[in-house]
């Protein structure tokens, strides 16, 4: 059986990680230089989807070396954030519920948790990866 990955290739995760410096670079320079409210939401989506688009090939990237420990770790990484999600779904929805603040909690799903989630899951992996070398 021939088991293909779904993962991209090492090279996707240096070029997530230039992704990831531009779209920094870009917030920071909107922040500082842009004062134009229209032009300052339209470069905040772009900065949003940059960043989406970067963490999704940092995290969606094979190393250097892809054997069966690495896969077992990306499995635990994805069930822990898994964990995450759902319990924090059940603590916003009833934060967010009794504040009556529930229309903001599509916006935050929308923007801010794929974010948190990637970071989350890539630093779990990370993690893993860096117990087992110290071992």
């Amino acid at each position: 059986m021939n088991k293909k990955s779904m993962l991209m290739p090492h090279a996707c995760q240096k070029i997530g990680w230039g992704l990831l410096i531009l779209a920094v670079l870009a917030e920071l320079a909107k922040v500082l230089f842009v004062h134009d409210i229209e032009l300052a939401r339209y470069l905040a989506k772009a900065t949003h989807i940059t960043l989406v688009i970067s963490l999704f090939f940092i995290c969606m990237s094979r190393e250097k070396v892809e054997d069966e420990m690495i896969s077992g770790f990306r499995l635990k990484s994805i069930g822990i954030t898994a964990y995450v999600f759902f319990l924090l779904l059940l603590v916003l929805s009833l934060i967010l519920g009794e504040l009556e603040l529930s229309p903001y909690l599509s916006e935050f799903f929308i923007i801010i948790l794929p974010i948190i989630l990637s970071v989350l899951y890539y630093g779990i992996f990370k993690g893993m990866l860096w117990k087992s070398k110290k071992q």
